[in-house]
């Protein structure tokens, strides 16, 4: 996932990125958010939490 992000970001600039991963610690969270994912969350998924995340990111766009 990490070694994906940029190019995403290079690709696909104007999509906000919310990263899964299994490793929730503060470093994973860093290098995500510098890489340019607009969050993370963390296995197992809680579904209110990422539909709340999703929901955000279109508010924002519109």
């Amino acid at each position: 996932g990490l070694e994906m992000l940029p190019k995403v970001r290079a690709e696909r600039p104007d999509v906000p990125i919310i990263m899964i991963t299994a490793y929730g610690d503060a470093e994973t969270r860093r290098k995500a958010i510098e890489g340019g994912a607009v969050g993370l969350l963390t296995k197992p998924i809680d579904f209110a939490l990422l539909r709340h995340e999703i929901d955000a990111r279109l508010g924002q766009a519109a």
